[in-house]
């Protein structure tokens, strides 16, 4: 927990209400922004993403599998969050764990869908090598190494940056004269296909501290606030899934406003998300 004065607390509340905060950003100001890809080289995809003093590291490993009975259709993803003790004090012992799982669950959520599959915005399906059979299945972990607020927005930025620097390899089935048998695969060291993210959505957490509500929340504005609202957003202005967090409810026309104002921030996000993919990449080639 964030410890703060009675002072302290009046001011943030105070700038909030001015719509000039305690680090001179606006309401719906996110801090800066930085991007690296290619953080492990053992993974088949990484990525370093630093948002205000909050960073994540996150890392996609792909390996072979078999397709759930129920969808032999589609590959799997699972994704993990791990709080290292030494971002945060309140991460060492089970406060760690229960925000790890809070956080995975939330992630699950916003980029896998339900559990029939449906609403998924990572295409499952573009992970069958043969259906019913074999599939690629996709270890997603972040490790949250520095903790100032707003966690699962940079943990969703560093998967989705993670995914775009991820390449599968290229797989060459044998074809066998039984149908029932094992297919025989010969997975390529050398051929990569770029694994497609223009339908992972980003996570734009709105928080409200008194009447007002804010994006891109600091710890200590953090610990001001009475609710939280999640929205899973992609470039096409969809909505993938919402998650909300506090104790303090909130008016049916207030979450709808909340939803409209996240549609609107998200897209100013992706542009600035894909311009430090962009110059990451280009950086990373060099």
């Amino acid at each position: 927990m964030v410890g703060l004065s009675e002072g302290e607390k009046h001011f943030i509340c105070g700038g909030i209400a001015q719509d000039l905060r305690t680090d001179g950003r606006r309401r719906l100001q996110f801090r800066a922004l930085s991007v690296q890809t290619g953080v492990i080289p053992q993974a088949n995809g990484s990525a370093r993403v630093r948002l205000g003093a909050t960073e994540i590291i996150a890392s996609v490993k792909a390996e072979l599998g078999k397709p759930s009975i129920l969808h032999p259709d589609k590959g799997k993803v699972s994704i993990f969050v791990d709080c290292s003790p030494t971002a945060e004090p309140m991460f060492e012992g089970r406060g760690s764990e229960e925000l790890s799982a809070e956080l995975s669950v939330s992630l699950q959520r916003c980029l896998l869908g339900g559990k029939s599959g449906a609403g998924a915005a990572i295409d499952l399906s573009s992970l069958i090598v043969v259906e019913g059979k074999v599939c690629w299945d996709l270890y997603i972990d972040g490790l949250v190494v520095s903790s100032d607020g707003n966690l699962l927005d940079a943990l969703a930025a560093a998967i989705k940056v993670a995914l775009s620097d991820t390449g599968i390899p290229k797989v060459n089935v044998s074809v066998n004269a039984a149908s029932d048998e094992e297919p025989e695969v010969d997975v390529s060291d050398e051929e990569f296909l770029q694994f497609d993210t223009s339908s992972v959505p980003v996570i734009i957490t709105l928080t409200k501290v008194g009447r007002h509500y804010i994006v891109d929340a600091t710890s200590e504005e953090e610990s001001q606030m009475s609710s939280a609202v999640s929205v899973s957003v992609n470039r096409n202005g969809q909505i993938c899934g919402l998650t909300k967090r506090g104790g303090a409810g909130l008016d049916p026309s207030v979450i709808f406003d909340m939803i409209s104002v996240a549609k609107h921030v998200s897209q100013q996000f992706i542009s600035l998300l894909d311009s430090e993919i962009a110059a990451a990449e280009a950086e990373e080639a060099e």
